[in-house]
């Protein structure tokens, strides 16, 4: 018998869900399924709708979406989408649902009995009158649903990241459209891009197909007594080659189906792990500080630190140092690089002083002849030691009675050098001697006669000058600060301690006072020559120093960034409950005897950063340069928006705002 007369077997229908919209599809070709999830809001709804370019679309609607809950929603759905020629089936197991759905004027199908479901208004042919099953497509389906990954997974994620998650994730939808195979028909419509996942829990199955298919997953025969549905009478016929292939061909097609699935979940897994992986890298973090509502200093000055030398524990409010002190001292060498006329020699002679009186007239040692040179200038010059006038002598004879002066020759010289301690015969007129008045010539008891002294010249000479040290005195100072700290280096142990260079004491702005360091010594001194064949001279500096060694990985800077907020802290400050307290150490100085900081304590009150202010400041950065994102955070800043901010260490910021994260700073920041 050929084939052409063989009784055909009728091919499978589909059943349950399929069943409702393969007739319908199968009626309009134009139109589309789109599923609903109780998240979705009325706009996202609409967008959905328009995106799958159909005429005609069924909607699918689960129980418990807010969105589609009134009346009112379904008829702003009905008078939006009829503007763009769209017409609307609601297809839903809640009564609600369809009874709002009909209220604003749309046609609704209810699902989820026993029966095939019925559309209240003119809708596509029902499928055939049998009891519905669940044939081995509708399982599959649903098994692959139920292993879709759900929404919940993302539950972890900040919410920008899950949105950009989940929009990956719908685009896994148009991929598994993609891979299915075609159904058969000539010309399928293409297949719309929903933008959210419909997993199997928004189905509602009947009672009745619930236990179908459990009973097809665990290979039992379901409870409830079979149906079975009319079927023409078939006389028995050869089992030929074609009718055994055509046997076999509907488990290869769902082998197929099913191994097609799992490749294309595992292609979507692998490029949903990509694309997050991408986002991870690119995406970047800037803080921003909440707007300052208001603020207030109470500034302090040479508050005195305490110093320990113990560990001070976790809290601590004073410092961890040891004090150290060395003596130093550092010499240079400089060079006298000038000539100048200098007097070089000393007026010197000899002065004849007579004594007119019977008794003897002592000259101490420092006595002064005191007369002016030709210029009439005064001139000093100084008797070589002591000596004594010896006393006039008188003797009487036959031819009278005579006295005799008493004299003395003492041997003089200029106090000041050069030609101007010359004077002529008889010039020095007056006597000092230390702690009497001056005696004058001739007018008392002594008489000073001489004739002129001379011995005094200039000549050109190297001369030490002030000038000559000061164009040294820098680099003396430099090489004793350095000596310094060498030398406090070397009483530590450097394994253990640092010394810290800001608490070095004199430092070498302290260095620029003649005070801080002891008198210099200058060999040969200011005013005196130098060797003309070598003119140069030595300067020596020194002084003591002192200064703080502190564990090598805690200077003094840091600790003073925990041991500042404890010091006050125990104080007690004076800022309210609702402001933030906040220390300002502006610089801080060792005196060699205690440690003193200046700053200010600050009160500041802080507003609340807003996510308008959040997502303001998202936008304004997206694609732009550090500098001018920098610019842009200060405009903000300036505005009072925000009170300070931080930048990562990149060039330029993504082109897309989902990468930019923008957060506030922590309470306790």
């Amino acid at each position: 018998m050929s084939d052409d007369t063989l009784p055909q077997r009728p091919k499978p229908q589909p059943t349950g869900i399929t069943a409702v919209l393969s007739a319908i599809l199968a009626s309009n070709p134009a139109s589309a399924v789109v599923p609903v999830v109780p998240a979705d809001t009325l706009d996202g709804i609409i967008e959905r709708v328009r995106a799958a370019r159909a005429s005609s679309v069924q909607l699918l609607v689960p129980e418990g979406v807010p969105a589609l809950r009134g009346r009112r929603s379904f008829a702003a759905l009905r008078l939006i989408l009829q503007r763009d020629g769209i017409s609307i089936l609601v297809i839903s197991p809640d009564a609600s649902v369809l009874e709002a759905a009909r209220a604003g004027g749309l046609e609704t199908m209810a699902v989820g009995d026993s029966s095939p479901p019925r559309p209240t208004t003119a809708a596509p042919a029902a499928p055939p009158s049998t009891q519905p099953v669940i044939d081995k497509r509708d399982a599959e389906f649903l098994r692959a649903l139920d292993n879709v990954p759900a929404r919940e997974r993302f539950a972890e994620l900040s919410d920008s990241d899950a949105a950009f998650a989940a929009s990956l994730d719908d685009l896994s939808e148009a991929i598994a459209a993609a891979s299915s195979p075609p159904a058969e028909q000539t010309a399928p419509p293409p297949a719309p891009k929903p933008s959210r996942r419909v997993s199997a829990a928004d189905i509602r199955l009947s009672p009745e197909e619930e236990r179908r298919a459990a009973a097809y997953e665990t290979g039992r025969p379901s409870e409830a007594p079979p149906r079975r549905t009319a079927a023409p009478h078939r006389t028995p016929a050869p089992r030929d080659a074609r009718r055994t292939a055509r046997r076999t061909a509907a488990p290869t097609r769902i082998g197929d189906h099913t191994m097609i699935i799992g490749v294309a979940i595992a292609v979507l897994v692998v490029a949903l792990l990509i694309a997050f992986g991408w986002y991870q890298t690119n995406r970047v973090s800037i803080i921003v500080g909440p707007p300052v509502v208001q603020s207030r200093s109470q500034p302090f000055r040479d508050e005195i630190i305490p110093i320990t030398t113990a560990d001070p524990g976790p809290n601590p409010s004073s410092i961890q140092a040891a004090v150290v002190q060395a003596s130093a001292s550092f010499t240079v060498q400089g060079q006298v690089t000038s000539e100048t006329l200098t007097p070089v020699g000393r007026a010197t002679g000899q002065v004849r002083i007579i004594n007119v009186v019977e008794q003897p007239f002592p000259l101490p040692e420092g006595t002064e002849l005191l007369g002016r040179n030709s210029d009439g200038a005064e001139v000093r010059f100084a008797i070589e030691g002591p000596v004594t006038v010896p006393p006039a002598v008188t003797t009487t004879s036959d031819r009278g009675r005579s006295t005799t002066y008493g004299e003395i020759v003492v041997t003089v010289v200029a106090r000041s050098p050069g030609s101007a301690s010359n004077v002529g015969a008889n010039a020095l007129t007056q006597l000092l001697i230390p702690g009497m008045q001056p005696i004058v010539s001739d007018r008392g008891n002594l008489l000073i006669r001489h004739e002129a002294i001379g011995g005094g010249t200039e000549q050109m000479q190297r001369i030490v000058t002030e000038a000559d040290v000061q164009r040294v005195l820098g680099e003396a100072l430099t090489g004793l600060y350095n000596a310094g700290m060498q030398q406090l280096v070397r009483q530590i142990d450097q394994n253990i301690l640092a010394i810290d260079p800001t608490t070095i004491f004199p430092s070498s702005i302290d260095l620029a006072q003649p005070d801080a360091y002891d008198p210099p010594l200058i060999e040969p001194p200011i005013g005196q020559p130098v060797d003309p064949a070598n003119p140069v001279f030595r300067l020596t500096v020194s002084t003591r120093f002192s200064a703080l060694a502190t564990p090598r990985e805690r200077l003094v800077n840091k600790q003073l960034e925990v041991v500042v907020p404890q010091h006050f802290l125990q104080r007690g400050t004076r800022c309210n409950a609702n402001e933030r307290v906040g220390f300002d150490v502006a610089g801080w100085r060792w005196d060699g005897s205690k440690l003193t900081i200046n700053g200010a304590v600050t009160c500041t009150e802080y507003g609340v950063l807003t996510s308008d202010t959040l997502n303001q400041i998202r936008r304004a950065l997206v694609g732009v340069s550090r500098s001018d994102a920098e610019t842009i955070l200060k405009r903000f800043e300036q505005q009072g928006l925000i009170s300070n901010y931080t930048l990562p260490a990149i060039q330029t910021l993504p082109g897309f705002d989902f990468l930019i994260d923008v957060r506030p700073t922590s309470a306790s920041s």
